[in-house]
């Protein structure tokens, strides 16, 4: 799903010059009950808190913490200026993860960032591979529920690696 309405970065150097940017907010996705349970059968995470019709302290039942980190790469589709000179990206992982509230079954999210830094990559062994940068990106995911107070319903520090083409 590549978005039209983000920025195009032609280069590592812009990219690098970029640090400090906010992004976004993106567009809202929808956590239905339907997702819930299809991501509790793909993980085998069953737990009552997540079924239809659970009572619980939250109203009713709430999504997988990691069904919300999960949504990522579609919640930040847009969010983040579109990188004309990479051809690939790799998902390094997590510096920080954290679910601060709940995101409630039926309740849209969605996602803010932060670039925090992007660092120049060698070009490998013997001056070889293609350039790159690595990236970290702090990332807020909102809900629209009124009882959030505020909080975002998840936060996370997500590093990225993006190869030159």
């Amino acid at each position: 799903r590549a978005s039209t309405s983000a920025p195009t970065i032609d280069g590592p150097e812009a990219w690098v010059a970029a640090a400090g940017e906010c992004f976004g907010p993106g567009a809202w996705l929808a956590v239905d009950q339907a997702r819930v349970d299809a991501f509790a059968r793909c993980t085998e995470d069953h737990q009552w808190i997540h079924r239809a019709g659970a009572v619980t302290q939250f109203g009713g039942p709430i999504a997988h913490g990691l069904l919300t980190a999960s949504l990522l790469p579609a919640l930040m589709d847009g969010v983040l200026p579109r990188m004309g000179w990479v051809a690939q990206e790799i998902n390094m992982g997590f510096n920080r993860l954290r679910f601060v509230s709940p995101v409630k079954v039926g309740a849209r999210v969605r996602a803010s960032a932060k670039l925090v830094s992007v660092r120049r990559l060698g070009k490998g062994a013997g001056g070889k591979g293609p350039d790159g940068t690595e990236t970290v990106v702090s990332v807020a995911v909102s809900t629209d529920d009124e009882d959030s107070d505020a909080k975002p319903a998840m936060t996370c520090e997500w590093v990225t690696r993006q190869y030159a083409r």
